[in-house]
């Protein structure tokens, strides 16, 4: 993984390229936890924001939704952005994940918490 200066520089493309198995346990955390979801990072050096929006997305939040959620923890937006593009030029959300390790289970834990939700989270299928 690259180091966090080169991260603010070229976003976070290198990390989705060469992290996916970093940024998917940062997913599995939060799908096993059953307290609030917190994921932060200091300084802005770490991808809360895109964490945020991988957890988002895999419960089943729209992806507009998930990624207006995800921008108030992100203070670049631009990084982001990149980040899902480059996500879904490799195939989409739910094939990374699942190709870096998260879980069916994983998934369905996180449409199971957010079910109620007032963002109106759907369980949909994962393939």
């Amino acid at each position: 993984m690259t180091n966090p200066v080169a991260q603010r520089e070229q976003g976070y493309t290198d990390l989705v390229a060469h992290g996916g198995r970093e940024l998917t346990e940062a997913v599995a955390v939060l799908a096993a936890g059953d307290g609030p979801l917190v994921a932060h990072g200091p300084g802005g050096e770490h991808p809360a924001g895109l964490v945020l929006a991988l957890t988002l997305l895999a419960a089943g939040l729209p992806h507009d939704e998930a990624v207006a959620a995800a921008l108030l923890a992100e203070p670049r937006p631009a990084a982001l952005h990149e980040a899902l593009a480059a996500i879904d030029a490799l195939g989409g959300t739910e094939p990374y994940l699942l190709r870096h390790g998260l879980t069916v289970s994983h998934f369905h834990a996180l449409r199971e918490r957010f079910a109620g939700d007032d963002a109106g989270l759907a369980a949909g299928d994962v393939s």
